[in-house]
């Protein structure tokens, strides 16, 4: 994959490349005027995926394009239905590393990425991030050429290495708490309490505000939970929605029975952890290579927290690179890493960079 190119909107992509045939990977910002019928005028092949935000260096857009050329030996692969898929092995054989876009609103992604690592190599290196809308409509958002879906994914498989950052920066606020009772991305009890009347309890104590019906959103960006993992590690999970059961919704799986914290963040530790993130990934470099491509899946939810302070988080990553190079990449629904021949996680309210080298 070649470093991401920016164009304004879509008819600039196409003037762009009249005469191309290379094959193409886009990153759609949701506000862009995007008819999926219009990349029938492009010559080659096109996959990709509408995101909240695109990233170009130090600025990001709800309208415009990220394109990047792949290479004529990267393979990529349209999954219609994440419930229901198979891959041919052989569809693997030269990758040494992964771009996965998922429907970042399905309720069957993990149970998609468990099959994915299944499936692939021993240390092949995983980066992507979820698909979706800031409306949380359930649109489609995967495509290719030829057809946009829903419920679906693509897989890019690259024949370069992928070296990776992961950082969140969120700190604990209150737990552990037991979840006893949760569906895939529907939380419904902690500690065999109501998670709504729990985390609102928590929530509201600590912000001062109370919920209403009209501003759930708006004072749960501040307050993801974290899945406590065996090694210590934290999953964020972000709550996007109460539903008519008052059930928290979540953006990725919940398991039952997992421990939770409630977290709170500072607005210099998220933009700090971004620097460390883009740090951990360059390091592994070696420093006369320069025929790299810095790729970022960075969660919209970070970007609604922080504000206007967003861009000193953009500009904290591009500090770690060569003044060269471009960043490039989306603000996405759910974030997607793993590092060799470890579990691919699905984050939220993380910084992913991936180093392609």
């Amino acid at each position: 994959m070649k470093e991401g190119i920016y164009h304004c909107c879509i008819n600039d992509f196409l003037a762009s490349n009249k005469n191309n045939n290379k094959k193409k990977f886009l990153l759609v910002a949701e506000y862009t005027h995007f008819e999926h019928e219009y990349l029938a005028e492009y010559q080659g092949e096109i996959v990709g995926a509408i995101v909240p935000f695109i990233v170009y260096n130090n600025d990001f857009f709800n309208k415009g394009v990220i394109s990047c050329d792949l290479d004529d030996e990267n393979n990529f692969l349209l999954i219609e239905d994440l419930n229901s898929f198979s891959i041919e092995e052989s569809f693997f054989k030269q990758s040494k590393s992964l771009v996965v876009l998922v429907d970042g609103l399905s309720s069957y992604v993990s149970d998609f990425l468990d099959n994915l690592f299944q499936n692939i190599p021993e240390n092949t290196q995983v980066i992507g991030g979820g698909a979706g809308k800031m409306t949380f409509e359930r649109d489609p958002v995967i495509f290719t050429k030829n057809e946009i879906k829903k419920d679906a994914a693509v897989i890019i498989s690259l024949n370069k290495k992928l070296n990776l950052g992961i950082q969140n920066g969120w700190e604990y606020l209150e737990g552990p708490f037991l979840t006893t009772n949760s569906h895939k991305n529907i939380l419904k009890t902690l500690n065999y309490k109501n998670a709504f009347e729990v985390y609102k309890e928590v929530v509201e104590k600590d912000s001062g505000m109370k919920f209403a019906d009209d501003n759930f959103f708006d004072i749960a960006k501040s307050y993801p939970l974290g899945i406590v993992k065996y090694d210590k590690e934290i999953i964020v999970r972000d709550p996007i929605l109460v539903d008519d059961d008052n059930n928290l919704v979540l953006v990725g799986d919940i398991p039952q029975n997992s421990t939770i914290n409630i977290l709170k963040g500072k607005d210099d530790d998220l933009i700090k952890s971004s620097g460390l993130a883009a740090k951990n990934a360059m390091e592994q470099l070696p420093v006369d290579n320069n025929e790299h491509s810095v790729i970022l899946f960075d969660c919209i939810s970070r970007s609604i927290f922080l504000g206007d302070k967003f861009v000193e988080e953009l500009e904290q990553i591009k500090k770690h690179m060569k003044p060269s190079k471009n960043l490039f990449g989306a603000l996405t629904l759910g974030e997607i890493a793993n590092n060799g021949d470890e579990y691919i996680t699905f984050y939220n309210k993380t910084c992913v960079i991936g180093v392609l080298c």
